[in-house]
């Protein structure tokens, strides 16, 4: 096989995977419950710091768009935080990448308070008022619980 048949296959394989997590991800947040699952910054954290490929960055702009859609947001807003996300994870990927499992978790579970404060911040820029609530924080906890699962998931599928 040639090297773009390779590398398509890949990019392919990778937007498939991201596009069934976003649908899982919008279909548990159309249950009208208020919990929202962000296995896509657990993707995100994992693709861009152990296993990282030169299609990534535009599936995560993509997909971006897609979560702009659901919440009537700006066009790009997401995008914008899923690349700002990418930007500092590949800056810092020296300091980031642990190999002790439950450091890896914590450093995860950082890096998902710092993405919430920003959306949060992003979010209070355009004048919507957003109210630090229980279900943030159940959210952030079901995403921080999912973490070793999707990690392991995502190291058996990168093979």
């Amino acid at each position: 096989m040639t090297t773009w048949h390779l590398s398509l296959t890949t990019f392919l394989r990778r937007f498939v995977f991201f596009a069934c997590c976003n649908v899982f991800d919008a279909l548990i947040l159309f249950q009208g419950i208020g919990i929202r699952l962000q296995t896509a910054f657990i993707i995100l954290y994992r693709w861009v710091l152990y296993t990282p490929q030169p299609g990534d960055l535009p599936i995560f702009i993509v997909f971006g768009f897609f979560w702009d859609a659901i919440y009537h947001l700006p066009f790009g807003f997401h995008s914008f935080l899923m690349l700002a996300t990418s930007i500092v994870l590949h800056t810092q990927k020296r300091y980031l990448q642990v190999s002790h499992q439950y450091m890896r978790w914590l450093v995860f579970l950082g890096v998902l308070i710092l993405i919430n404060q920003a959306e949060y911040a992003l979010h209070l820029l355009l004048g919507q008022q957003i109210v630090f609530s229980f279900m943030l924080a159940l959210s952030m906890f079901i995403t921080f619980s999912l973490y070793p699962f999707v990690f392991k998931f995502l190291q058996h599928y990168d093979r």
